[in-house]
């Protein structure tokens, strides 16, 4: 698909590639993956895909019961009344709180089982954000890379343009000195090779502005010695596209990652009116404890003892059973479902940005090959010409 893409757009310049030597070019595939491999947005997605993954990790955790180890020291004194002697003594109390509890969930109408679905969910959502993001950049490089071929081009047409009203300037300072042409045919060519000056100066300026801007979507630094490969046009032209826009928008839609990231949001927002829902059925656990104390209070008894002997074992059940929630998980629930359709209208409107897309990019492809072998034709046409004239001119029929 991606080739396709690059022929599509090669083709609707219809521009001939030039070659230039360097030690080392970057091909398109070069710039792609440099741009990957520094891009701040992709690795900004890759660390919501691993937040998603720690949530997954954690909703998972929560089947388990936890375990707990409480521990409290406290201290107490009391002011008690000695009728023997008709006094008031101060009596301080140390007390040494332990106990080690658990508790598991037994059942809370699927609201586990549902947010582990919704964030296995969000986590596959995650990843197709990542390879979109991947997607839009690829094409961004790839549209500034077109940009520096055309450019380039630019830039040898204008020397070539000049080179060629040099020759002719020569060949008019000839005619001129041997009379047969006035001076004012002389300046006119002059002023014309100035112009041709002024654009090759345009079009070298405007060459290291696209070279600038390909080497920032890649996150490169500047460097002068930065150049790219041609793409192989005649082996791209050979190649057969689809220019279907049907065909295509069908392929499309089973592989573009943002149209699969619609549709997990959707799944997503489903499981959310599910947990949503889950609030309003009663909540079973199953929770369980050892518990023991020590008192300073109790004489002759020591530490270690009272604590040994003062383990308190037990385990229950409890059941939670909402009846009024002041409608707070019903306008949770009107919320979910509120998401899912904004989620199916997203989708809805993804998938016709992508077919009007896709459909301007085939009706693009036809013409841009329908003009290109146009020219094809005149190309033909004008170097037929073009030999007659030169032959015509070696002879002293035209001037």
């Amino acid at each position: 698909m991606k080739r396709h893409i690059i022929l599509i757009i090669i083709v609707t310049i219809g521009l001939p590639f030039f070659s230039v030597a360097q030690e080392h070019l970057f091909s398109l595939e070069d710039c792609i993956n440099y741009a990957l491999e520094n891009s701040t947005d992709i690795n900004r997605a890759q660390n919501n895909s691993e937040i998603q993954s720690v949530y997954l990790n954690q909703s998972k955790a929560a089947r388990l019961p936890n375990l707990k180890l409480n521990a409290s020291q406290q201290f107490s004194s009391t002011n008690n009344y000695d009728p023997s002697n008709d006094t008031w003594n101060r009596d301080g109390n140390s007390t040494f709180l332990a106990s080690l509890s658990s508790q598991v969930n037994l059942y809370n109408g699927a609201k586990l089982k549902n947010t582990i679905k919704q964030n296995e969910i969000n986590f596959n959502a995650a990843q197709m954000d990542i390879q979109t993001e991947q997607e839009y950049l690829s094409l961004v490089v790839l549209s500034a890379y077109i940009d520096v071929l055309l450019s380039k081009d630019n830039v040898r047409n204008s020397k070539l343009q000049l080179e060629a009203t040099q020759k002719q300037l020569a060949y008019a300072q000839a005619r001129k000195d041997a009379g047969a042409i006035s001076l004012s045919d002389l300046l006119n060519i002059k002023s014309e090779l100035a112009t041709n000056k002024t654009s090759l100066i345009e079009a070298e300026s405007n060459r290291r502005i696209m070279f600038v801007a390909l080497m920032q979507l890649m996150n490169m630094p500047v460097r002068s010695d930065f150049d790219i490969q041609h793409p192989p046009l005649n082996q791209l032209l050979a190649e057969n596209i689809e220019t279907n826009p049907v065909t295509v928008y069908e392929v499309a839609l089973n592989i573009q990652p943002s149209i699969k990231n619609a549709e997990l949001k959707i799944e997503s927002s489903e499981k959310g009116i599910k947990i949503a829902k889950a609030d309003l059925l009663p909540s079973l656990d199953l929770n369980g404890a050892i518990n023991t104390v020590y008192g300073s209070s109790i004489n002759g008894v020591n530490f270690g003892e009272q604590i040994s002997n003062g383990v308190n074992p037990y385990a229950g059940l409890s059941l939670s059973v909402p009846i009024f929630q002041n409608k707070e998980t019903k306008t949770q629930i009107i919320l979910a479902q509120i998401q899912v359709r904004n989620s199916e209208l997203e989708l809805m409107e993804m998938k016709n940005n992508l077919r009007k897309y896709i459909e301007q990019a085939c009706t693009d492809a036809q013409t841009a090959q329908s003009n290109y072998n146009a020219l094809q034709e005149q190309l033909k046409a004008e170097n037929e010409s073009y030999q007659v004239n030169k032959e015509m001119f070696t002879q002293g029929m035209i001037n």
